[in-house]
């Protein structure tokens, strides 16, 4: 079983954006293979680029510019046994124009990725790990000491977004294999399986943290979606412990105002939906978790509030019950202390809650089927 959530907790690092400076512009490309395609521009002494690309097979095409001070590339690419099924197959895009960027892409099967980290990005570090045919990812980085991670494989025609615009703490892992623990069952670190292709995994080094934008996608035709710009947030959308899941659809977003919120999901099944939102100031703490087929979850919140939502889930520490379907449930909060638990075993089960002030507690569990519950407060 994999462990999804983090927080505010400091780990080791072993792999820092942007701490190895170029003395001025250097390039090292290697391709293997026929019609590989790559582009380096480094623009001006003041970059300081170092772009590494190394293609193999057929039909791949890597892109990279560099106009910041700092910053850092790799790409990787390789066809391997899934052979080139489409001309161009891997394709890899990236523009780094703030200060000690890092980024790693690393494709084996035919996919394509697009990192773009803007002027106002300052020690942000980007990482994309893709196995299957036909997935898609783009990060867009305009913060400061942030992570953004994307981990596709297994399936296919996965697509996965990052928009990340507020500050990190820079740590960024990986690690060896480890939980770290933060306030009530929340574990502050992405642990992604061992046969992922992100740097590290193969060694066992497969726990990312401790904060960080994150989209895991084992599946196939999955949709995930991260959007945060507030300070030391973690956000994981992940989707399938094994390749069996597909057509689920997740989102987070966590404003400017929030500070080390924690927005999690995971959706193991088919045709699930789950959407967080979580604003204004302080800490917020949300989780979904959906087993089954067709079930809905969506979790509003305004200030410092806490809001969990399992479907198909015993609790909320990822331990799997039975499948259920057709479950709906959502959560509205705006106000200080407001707290919802939402434990729905059944199919067809409907919860709605709305809680509009301090010190209010709902909690909610249904099993069978064709349940509704209403709480407004």
């Amino acid at each position: 079983m994999k462990y999804f959530l983090l927080g505010a907790v400091s780990a080791a690092a072993l792999l820092a954006a942007g701490t190895a400076m170029a003395a001025g512009n250097a390039s090292d490309i290697e391709q293997i293979g026929a019609a590989n395609i790559a582009n380096v521009d480094q623009t001006g002494e003041s970059s300081n680029g170092v772009v590494t690309v190394n293609q193999s097979d057929l039909y791949n095409t890597a892109g990279v510019t560099q106009s910041g001070a700092g910053n850092q590339a790799s790409v990787t690419q390789s066809n391997g046994s899934f052979g080139a099924v489409t001309n161009p197959s891997n394709q890899s895009t990236s523009n780094q124009k703030g200060q000690n960027g890092a980024l790693t892409v690393v494709q084996v099967g035919n996919s394509s990725s697009n990192i773009i980290q803007t002027s106002l990005a300052v020690n942000e570090h980007a990482l994309v790990g893709q196995s299957g045919n036909g997935d898609s990812s783009t990060i867009v980085q305009s913060g400061n000491s942030e992570l953004g991670m994307v981990n596709q494989e297994l399936g296919n025609d996965n697509l996965a977004s990052i928009n990340q615009a507020g500050a990190g703490n820079g740590v960024y892992g990986p690690h060896p294999i480890g939980r770290i623990s933060g306030p009530g069952n929340l574990y502050w670190n992405e642990n992604v399986p061992g046969d992922s292709v992100l740097p590290g995994a193969s060694l066992g080094n497969t726990s990312y943290g401790p904060d960080g934008a994150f989209v895991d996608q084992l599946g196939s035709s999955e949709r995930g979606s991260v959007v945060q710009s507030g300070f030391q947030d973690f956000a994981d959308v992940a989707q399938g412990n094994n390749a069996g899941g597909s057509h689920n659809t997740g989102s987070v977003t966590q404003g400017g105002g929030t500070i080390q919120s924690d927005g999690v999901m995971f959706q193991d099944g088919q045709f699930n939906v789950a959407s967080i939102d979580q604003e204004g100031n302080g800490s917020s703490y949300s989780t979904v978790w959906q087993y089954g087929v067709g079930n809905r979850a969506f979790a509003s919140q305004v200030g410092s509030e806490t809001s969990s939502i399992q479907q198909g889930f015993t609790d909320d520490l990822g331990d799997e019950g039975a499948a259920v379907s057709n479950d709906s449930a959502s959560v509205t909060q705006s106000g200080g202390g407001d707290k919802s638990v939402i434990n729905q075993s059944g199919n067809n089960d409907t919860a709605m809650v709305s809680q509009l002030g301090a010190g209010a507690t709902s909690t909610i569990s249904q099993g069978g089927s064709f349940n509704t519950a209403n709480v407004h407060q």
